[in-house]
């Protein structure tokens, strides 16, 4: 039997202003539909340096979740299967603003046809709101279409370069790769063989850990699909 991992791309709450309206019960049938699936162990974007912390969290919190998709999801979760524990799996790496505002900058100067990508990208990324049940939302985030147009939109940062010849893009996804592979090693590393793994993480990593899993033979389920 494959390993199987749940990949749950997310929103960050903390940038979701209608988060704060849903309903705890709302939270609460997403939370359901996602114990389905039945995992064995529950993996979370939090540092793998600070785990020590977020099991202290977890096992203190018995109500007044914070209003983040760590607690509000991944506690509600692994408290509703039973867990005793969560798995931190994160590492942020080297990435810093600054990487990103020089990105960004000159991707907006020089690259025209890109830009016009990534606003289009920008205008039909799914949010929360008050008119469409979480789950649907979820589902929207989690869309394979939406997958390969993220690859896509990453893949071409590596033809950034700026007035200097400095590769910028080239470098930016080189530590964008790296954190990447780190996640996924600290992902096997806390698995046993026949488990099922379920990875809550931002929506813009799962391209890129979906053909990480995939291309060393887990079976990758994602829990939003129809097929």
């Amino acid at each position: 039997m494959k390993k199987e991992i749940i990949l749950v791309g997310t929103f960050h709450f903390e940038q979701e202003e209608e988060i704060t309206k849903k309903t705890e019960t709302e939270v609460e049938e997403f939370v359901d539909y996602l114990a389905e699936y039945k995992p064995d162990k529950i993996a979370l974007e939090w540092e793998k340096s600070e785990e020590d912390e977020l099991i202290a969290a977890y096992q203190k919190r018995k109500e007044n979740y914070a209003t983040d998709e760590v607690e509000q999801i991944g506690f509600r979760l692994a408290k509703k299967l039973n867990h005793d524990t969560l798995h931190a799996v994160n590492w942020q790496g080297a990435i810093s603003q600054e990487d990103l505002m020089k990105l960004h900058a000159e991707i907006q100067s020089s690259y025209p046809a890109l830009m016009n990508f990534i606003d289009k990208l920008s205008e039909n990324t799914p949010e929360i709101s008050l008119d469409t049940s979480l789950i649907d939302s979820y589902r929207e985030l989690n869309d394979e279409q939406s997958m390969k147009e993220l690859e896509e939109m990453y893949l071409s940062f590596v033809k950034v370069t700026d007035p200097a010849g400095e590769n910028i893009g080239f470098d930016f996804l080189n530590k964008w790769m790296e954190r990447e592979l780190v996640i996924f090693k600290n992902v096997t590393e806390m698995s046993d063989p026949e488990e099922r793994i379920l990875l809550i993480i931002g929506s813009d990593h799962l391209w890129m850990l979906n053909n990480l899993f995939k291309g060393n033979g887990w079976s990758v389920i994602n829990p939003f699909y129809r097929g």
